[in-house]
């Protein structure tokens, strides 16, 4: 390959007890860039990311990195970063121990080591934490010492299982948006296994959501908001309202499938709507105030349900209030069964 993406994953396949795990996936990471894989339990995406490290063999397929197959090559010869979902640190280690631990077993030079520490302390802002020992830093300091141990070594790729997941939100948070910062200056390929579509959509390149093994669409986060593949896909998501195709008004009736469109598009009705929107009269069964937004729970023709997104500040309706919705027809778009 003249110019090798970071990572290519070709029909990885791996059967566990005789139920299939990981069914036929092909990947593709560009370098420098963060693929994210996302889905619900068992879906495969921690087994994938374990089979990419080399701590989990697959049963067909091949995995390549910078050009070269790595398929069969043990974990400590694949170039590959891992940061664990709880740290794995050494708890009887200093912080400037753990970032070296990786360099010392590759026996570089002293000087090389304590200059990459340094380094690597400087780039996660724990150089006044150096002498600590884990037990003595937050949640989120220990996660950015996993890190920087992962990258001591400088991987090819670094890949990531639920990395952000133990901490609190007022952690995760802003530890989340520094790596992301710091992956761009670095250039760093990265895999990041996740559950949550906020966190994927932020750090990733490309999101792969995943369901029983296999991958049901990969794609840019602007694509698969506005433009989900598949019914699946759009209902993991939860960023859509669903209308039954059959029970559409015309001309938009059909004989199979559904017509989705973004929470967003659905708004009360008042004389500004387009003249080819969908009207839609529906009764309120229930609101939700939000910190963001007031969920409204709503129930259409064909005892179709929707959720409208009103402002925080809106007068929540009550419940058994009618409303006039409308969709604008730009927003909808076509799915099969």
């Amino acid at each position: 390959m003249a110019n090798p993406s970071a990572l290519l994953v070709r029909q990885a396949s791996l059967a566990l007890g005789g139920r299939p795990i990981l069914q036929g996936i092909d990947v593709e990471l560009p370098r420098g860039q963060v693929l994210a894989l996302l889905g619900g339990s068992g879906c495969g995406k921690t087994t994938l990311l374990r089979a990419i490290a080399g701590l989990q063999p697959l049963d067909s397929g091949s995995v390549h990195l910078d050009g070269r197959d790595i398929s069969t090559l043990p974990t400590a010869r694949r170039g590959i970063g891992v940061v664990f979902q709880h740290y794995a640190l050494f708890p009887n280690l200093s912080v400037r121990d753990n970032i070296g631990f990786g360099l010392q077993a590759r026996r570089e030079g002293e000087a090389a080591q304590q200059a990459r520490v340094a380094e690597l302390l400087a780039l996660v802002g724990l150089a006044e934490h150096a002498a600590k020992r884990p037990a003595q830093l937050s949640g989120g300091q220990r996660q950015r010492v996993a890190l920087a141990r992962a990258l001591a070594p400088r991987p090819s790729l670094l890949l990531l299982d639920e990395p952000f997941s133990a901490l609190d939100e007022s952690f995760r948070i802003p530890l989340r948006r520094s790596f992301r910062q710091l992956q761009r200056e670095l250039g760093q390929s990265c895999v990041l296994v996740t559950h949550d579509r906020d966190e994927a959509f932020e750090l990733a390149d490309r999101v792969a959501v995943m369901f029983d093994g296999r991958i049901e669409q990969c794609s840019p986060p602007a694509e698969l908001w506005q433009r989900p593949r598949t019914r699946r896909v759009a209902d993991f998501l939860g960023a859509f309202n669903r209308l039954d195709a059959r029970t559409a008004p015309e001309p938009w009736r059909r004989d199979a499938g559904c017509w989705i469109a973004p929470l967003a598009a659905l708004q009360v009705a008042d004389a500004g709507t387009a003249p080819d929107a969908w009207r839609l009269a529906t009764r309120v069964l229930a609101a939700h105030p939000g910190r963001q937004h007031t969920s409204v729970e709503l129930q259409a023709w064909g005892e179709q349900m929707l959720t409208l997104n009103l402002p925080p500040e809106a007068a929540a309706p009550a419940p058994g209030m009618q409303l006039e919705l409308a969709l604008p027809a730009v927003a909808l778009q076509w799915l099969a069964d």
